[in-house]
């Protein structure tokens, strides 16, 4: 996350319920560790008010699906991200079920069936458990997200909503097919962002296929990260991970798409 005088984060120890102020918003620790960031990308302000959900209403595997699409998108297909393919991808399914939906967590962030074989592979963490105890508040800069309001999300006809745009979509899946062959993988993906120090799901200064490496403004921190560093980050956020991804490989300013 980026440094304390930047954010303005602060603990929220023996606050139940969040009492956050007017320019602050609730941030949840298993979020930051899977790409969610402050300022809020335009993309992540659209998918909230697309389905009609806040932040909180997110579990932290629906913020990976999306930071890892985000992060497909910028740093290996070359284009911003790219809300038809989203959406004929993933739907939002009520958590834990339809008729018990829960005010934090209440929408979980699915791949549509049958579209797995399509995507890049990559195995959500099994052991995310008491997520909701830790979190915190942070600053709410612009462009901010909506004020925190009481009970769960309202599942929308948008929640499974399709896009009509298939050839676009079917070229950019042929794109992806390639990159599968190439043996592109969710934890390659996580692991370069990682090594890039940048969180997918904060505003870019420079898309990933303009990266200018460690002096870009995106960077959360100068700070360099080794692969064995980078292995036991992505084993927090995905299984199946036995060795260290090798970062690169994927569109910079110095190799444009």
């Amino acid at each position: 996350m980026q440094p304390r005088e930047v954010v303005h984060w602060r603990k929220a120890l023996g606050d139940v319920p969040p009492r956050e102020g007017s320019q602050e918003t609730v941030a949840f620790k298993a979020f930051v560790l899977r790409g969610f960031g402050i300022r809020t990308s335009d993309f992540f302000h659209g998918l909230v008010f697309h389905w009609g959900i806040q932040a909180h209403h997110l579990t932290p595997n629906s913020i990976l699906h999306i930071s890892i699409f985000v992060y497909l998108c910028v740093a290996y297909l070359g284009i911003e991200p790219h809300f038809d393919l989203f959406q004929h991808l993933f739907h939002l399914k009520p958590q834990p079920s339809a008729i018990n939906i829960d005010i934090v967590g209440g929408a979980g962030l699915q791949l549509c069936q049958g579209l797995g074989v399509k995507y890049i592979p990559y195995k959500l963490s099994s052991k995310v458990i008491d997520w909701k105890d830790f979190w915190f508040y942070i600053e709410n800069q612009a462009p901010a997200l909506p004020a925190r309001t009481p009970g769960p999300p309202v599942p929308k006809p948008s929640w499974n909503s399709m896009s009509e745009n298939l050839i676009q979509i079917n070229d950019l899946l042929d794109e992806i097919d390639h990159l599968k062959k190439k043996k592109l993988t969710g934890a390659l993906v996580v692991a370069n962002w990682m090594c890039r120090q940048i969180q997918p799901l904060q505003q870019q200064t420079n898309f990933g296929f303009v990266y200018t490496s460690e002096d870009d403004p995106s960077r959360f921190t100068p700070d360099k990260i080794t692969q064995a560093d980078a292995l036991w980050w992505v084993c927090r956020v995905l299984d199946g991970v036995d060795e260290a991804p090798v970062c690169g490989g994927d569109f910079s300013f110095e190799q444009a798409p």
